[in-house]
């Protein structure tokens, strides 16, 4: 697949002007590719993937879903998900997007799986979503700002997830399940 050329960028990849020393940025040839560039001082556009992390939390024998109150897809039922500040590892912003989408303490990250793909909102921008497991310690199961609702199921009644990065997020889940209990240890 061809990468997207500067046309192709959604909106807020758009520069008029380097945002270093703010003159207008003009086209190069870079890397193979055409990208923006300051005739000034250098700077050089590159654009990069959204990163966001994904988390299936484990709550009373089942994993929580909410219910989306924001754009889009507002009314689905997902995973707690959300945006990975700007120096934040990947598995905290799992734990926080986690607790603050259900209102549980949640601990002992595991990685599932990465997901790359445009998004749903705009297929114009990627991410590279990272899918994580969590158990719930403590707190209580309230939702937040987001979210409409919170919903507890078994594994094996959740609903299909209509993110790619969600649904294989819960694959690699089923899978790590699968393979403790062949193990014999029934436990995280």
């Amino acid at each position: 697949m061809p990468l997207p050329s500067i046309d192709d960028y959604p909106e807020r990849y758009r520069y008029r002007y380097c945002p270093r020393c703010a003159t207008e940025l003009v086209l190069a040839h870079l890397h193979d590719m055409d990208r923006q560039r300051c005739p000034a001082c250098g700077w050089i556009h590159y654009a990069l993937p959204n990163l966001a992390a994904t988390v299936v939390v484990e709550y009373q024998g089942g994993i929580v879903l909410v219910q989306r109150d924001i754009n889009p897809d507002r009314g689905i039922w997902h995973l707690p998900i959300g945006h990975v500040e700007y120096g934040e590892d990947p598995a905290e912003a799992a734990i926080r997007e986690g607790q603050e989408e259900t209102g549980l303490t949640l601990a002992e990250p595991r990685f599932l799986s990465y997901s790359f793909g445009p998004s749903y909102g705009d297929p114009r921008m990627f991410y590279v979503v990272l899918g994580f497991s969590a158990r719930a310690v403590g707190g209580a199961l309230t939702g937040s700002d987001e979210g409409r609702g919170t919903m507890v199921l078994p594994l094996d009644a959740l609903p299909p997830l209509k993110w790619d990065s969600q649904r294989e997020a819960i694959a690699a889940y089923r899978e790590s399940v699968i393979r403790s209990w062949e193990s014999g240890s029934r436990s995280r």
